[in-house]
């Protein structure tokens, strides 16, 4: 049988170790979109085993795997977008991992491009970019992403009327606010306060 096929077939029953066998030989096999397959497979078998460390590593390589697909591949928007994933899942494997602040950098430079055209369809991605950066102490980029979805957020509260939404958006205002002190930026918590505060007043 080939390894391909034992590899999903396992997967499938659950034989997280015996398809990690069979998915490591294939890593330098088939087109660029097969690998990067191959390593969304390893990564899903590592966490599905617990090996979280293993996992954050192929997620990290499915991420570069989308980077570097051609346009007639790939769309720009979408392989960037799907690298965001990724690098998103990567990061949360690494937690603790002494590769996490290589990993971060990397996944920095991925969220700027996808948030280059604005946070609008990017909430729970500028969310947790925000907490992911406070996490691991940079306050700066962290108040980037709070203050542009509560931007984004906002917009959408006051049009749709949405009391929970514009609740959320008032936290997210003051974790920027927050963010952006530690980070030794007033003028960007100065902003982040008014904000907060006239959504605080709308009934």
């Amino acid at each position: 049988m080939s390894d391909l096929l034992a590899a999903i077939e396992a997967e499938a029953l659950a034989e997280f170790a015996k398809a990690l066998d069979h998915y490591a030989s294939l890593t330098d096999s088939g087109s660029a979109l097969d690998r990067i397959g191959i390593f969304q497979a390893l990564a899903r078998c590592n966490e599905k085993l617990g090996r979280l460390r293993d996992a954050g590593g192929w997620r990290r390589k499915a991420g570069q795997g989308y980077l570097a697909l051609r346009d007639d591949e790939m769309g720009k928007d979408e392989r960037q977008y799907l690298a965001l994933v990724e690098y998103r899942n990567a990061v949360q494997d690494l937690t603790g991992d002494s590769s996490l602040q290589d990993v971060a950098k990397e996944y920095a430079a991925v969220l700027k491009e996808n948030f280059s055209a604005g946070a609008e369809g990017l909430t729970h991605e500028g969310l947790f970019a925000g907490a992911f950066f406070r996490s691991v102490g940079d306050h700066l980029t962290a108040a980037k992403y709070f203050f542009d979805t509560a931007e984004a957020m906002s917009e959408q509260a006051t049009s749709s009327g949405d009391a929970a939404l514009r609740e959320t958006t008032i936290l997210t205002y003051e974790r920027a606010m927050e963010a952006a002190t530690k980070a030794g930026r007033p003028d960007v918590a100065r902003v982040s306060q008014m904000r907060a505060y006239d959504l605080k007043q709308i009934k």
